[in-house]
């Protein structure tokens, strides 16, 4: 299945074309993006795998979460391909996508979490307790640390957010490595895709 990805949110922010087997090409994104910009990378790295936009046969975006801007950018790019070329879309959360990356692949540590930082006081947090991904204080989540020790994390913190929390990180494999494998089990289907702000906006 040739697949467009489109991350404009995380830290590994990725726009590329994916086939079964390979990343056929790719582009990071090191900043953020505006739309103006967002067509003429996503022709570029479409040129580069030699594919069209009449070639792709889903569409795959990180839904969040992340900048407010960034996802709306992403999301409605993501919409609007798939409903003018009528192919099917998923949205990934940025939690699931970390959990794929984990280095020994299916390996599940009951102390292992997702952290995502969102404001100077909170984040998001997934593991443990949390099944879905949970915004909670800073504080709360150095409660949980030092009752669940050790504890190993995944995600996207700020330094402060390192520092107060200061327990291992989790070994990662690239996005590159995993995202062939990875989209291969997600249910694409004909759902419109919602950015993901996990405050109810």
């Amino acid at each position: 299945m040739k697949t467009l990805f489109l991350d404009l949110a995380s830290h590994d922010a990725l726009i590329a074309c994916v086939d079964d087997q390979k990343v056929i090409a790719s582009e990071s994104v090191h900043a953020r993006i505006g739309d103006h910009e967002l067509i003429p990378m996503t022709e570029k790295v479409l040129a580069e795998a030699k594919w069209t936009f009449e070639d792709l046969e889903g569409i795959a975006c990180v839904i969040g979460p992340g900048g407010f801007t960034s996802l709306r950018v992403a999301v409605t790019f993501g919409n609007v391909l798939a409903d003018q070329l009528k192919i099917p879309s998923v949205g990934i959360h940025l939690s699931v996508l970390y959990r794929a990356r984990v280095e020994s692949g299916k390996r599940k540590v009951e102390n292992e979490f997702w952290l995502h930082s969102t404001k100077k006081d909170q984040l998001f947090v997934q593991g443990g307790d949390f099944v879905e991904p949970t915004l909670i204080s800073l504080d709360d989540f150095s409660a949980l640390c030092t009752l669940h020790s050790p504890l190993s994390w995944m995600g996207e913190l700020i330094d402060a957010h390192r520092e107060k929390i200061n327990t291992d990180h989790v070994e990662l494999q690239s996005v590159i490595d995993v995202l062939p494998i990875f989209l291969a089990s997600q249910n694409f289907d004909a759902k419109l895709l919602t950015p993901w702000y996990g405050r109810g906006w």
